[in-house]
């Protein structure tokens, strides 16, 4: 008799269980794809800034505005190495699925 009434509980309660950790594991795939998402289109606005600092540099060389020139390609390093930070980001997420 006791037995009858311990086993259902114990089959809700493990079913519960189940369900939670599945509802967990949805949540955390959605947050990581979210998390890949932003990087994605951080690389992307990194790389759309080089691009047109590359044309502004170019156009200071071509008329003569060397100290532009000079701040505008230490700010494409600065973008540079950002990007290779955010694609290192981008490979470890992928790997690792976080």
């Amino acid at each position: 008799m006791r037995f009858s009434r311990i086993l259902p509980a114990a089959l809700v309660a493990m079913g519960a269980l189940f369900v939670g950790t599945a509802a967990q594991a949805q949540d955390w795939d959605r947050y990581r794809n979210r998390d890949l998402r932003h990087d994605y289109a951080h690389a992307n606005r990194l790389r759309d800034d080089m691009a047109r600092d590359q044309y502004r540099y170019n156009e200071a060389v071509r008329c003569g505005r060397y100290g532009e020139a000079n701040r505008i390609a230490r700010d494409m390093r600065h973008d540079r190495e950002q990007l290779r930070r955010q694609e290192h980001d981008i490979r470890h997420d992928q790997r690792y699925g976080y």
